[in-house]
């Protein structure tokens, strides 16, 4: 499980925040608690049938904690906002060395005139386009996501792209360097299509679907690729290896071969069969659920204590009576 804090400091405080009256937190609204915090902080964000907002920015390092994009257990809400924007106090890299994990984000963008910041973690989130183009920055890791439209990303050094699911074609990166791309499923709903990512790259162990990446001086290892109208890697000026080119995956649960987007219902883990079954570079399988960080489910959970079930049995208390009261917790 990816869970690289990148900051740590002894003066770090934990903070609550819920906007659902069910379930108060410290703080109700997201923006207020992210402006109250100091760098090194933790926010856990509550549940909530109510989105946080339609603009959130975070100009601090902090550490944003949700309950998953589909959590399983008694009440599955989601912590769920608008535009999430990557931000920086003049002068100083505001959101550097923060982790954001476990939320339903609509859109990941930098604010309209970009800053830099370094060392940033998005995992496990469920985020419908990413589209970021910072100042000069390095060390980002996007791992664990469910992302519907990886759209862009600019002008970062140092960037891993790993076990995430990635539909969509509008995939973009500008002026990166040292990219690896690994153990993620990148389809689309369409056959025969393509898109872009960095030249220079490192990819290996991935699922491509049909899908086509667009690529040069590219090293491609031990990737599937299947229905995209060029079933061949490497392919062009770029190199590379132990690729299963015009294999099917074969999914334990993919609906029938339904790939019009994400299905959290689905089980994208490879059948025994399936030819990319232990054939990753590292020997365990191709995609998101191989790897040193293998993808443990689609719901996102972090990996911190959750209760799962919260029951009192009483019918009917008596004063002075024990509360018999059923609890059921789990660490991902």
């Amino acid at each position: 499980m990816c869970i690289a804090l990148f900051a740590v400091t002894t003066s770090a405080t934990v903070t609550t925040v819920s906007n659902n009256a069910n379930s108060p937190g410290q703080f109700t609204d997201l923006q207020a608690a992210i402006d109250a915090a100091t760098n090194g902080d933790t926010l856990y964000i509550h549940g909530s049938p109510t989105s946080y907002g339609a603009n959130i920015y975070l100009n601090r390092s902090l550490t944003l904690i949700g309950p998953g994009y589909n959590p399983q257990k008694d009440l599955p809400l989601t912590a769920s906002m608008g535009s999430l924007y990557l931000d920086s106090i003049a002068g100083i890299k505001g959101c550097s060395n923060s982790n954001i994990m476990g939320l339903v984000i609509q859109y990941l963008y930098t604010t309209a005139s970009p800053t830099r910041f370094d060392n940033v973690l998005v995992t496990l989130n469920k985020i419908a386009l990413v589209n970021m183009a910072p100042v000069l920055s390095s060390n980002i890791i996007f791992s664990q996501n469910a992302i519907d439209h990886f759209y862009g990303l600019s002008n970062v050094n140092n960037v891993i792209i790993k076990n995430n699911i990635i539909y969509g074609l509008t995939a973009t990166f500008t002026n990166c360097q040292s990219v690896l791309i690994t153990n993620n499923l990148y389809f689309y709903g369409t056959p025969s299509s393509n898109f872009n990512l960095q030249d220079f790259s490192t990819i290996s162990n991935n699922i491509f679907l049909n899908v086509h990446p667009l690529t040069n001086f590219s090293t491609f290892n031990n990737n599937l690729i299947f229905n995209s109208g060029n079933d061949v890697l490497p392919d062009g000026n770029n190199t590379g290896s132990g690729n299963f080119n015009g294999q099917a995956p074969i999914f334990v649960n993919d609906g029938g071969g339904n790939y019009n987007g994400i299905n959290y219902s689905f089980d994208y883990h490879l059948t025994a069969g399936s030819p990319g079954h232990n054939g990753g570079t590292d020997g365990t399988d191709i995609g998101p659920f191989g790897g040193i960080d293998p993808l443990v489910d689609l719901t996102g959970t972090p990996p911190v204590p959750q209760i799962k079930v919260f029951n009192i049995n009483n019918t009917v208390v008596v004063p002075n009576t024990p509360l018999d009261v059923y609890v059921k917790a789990k660490k991902q």
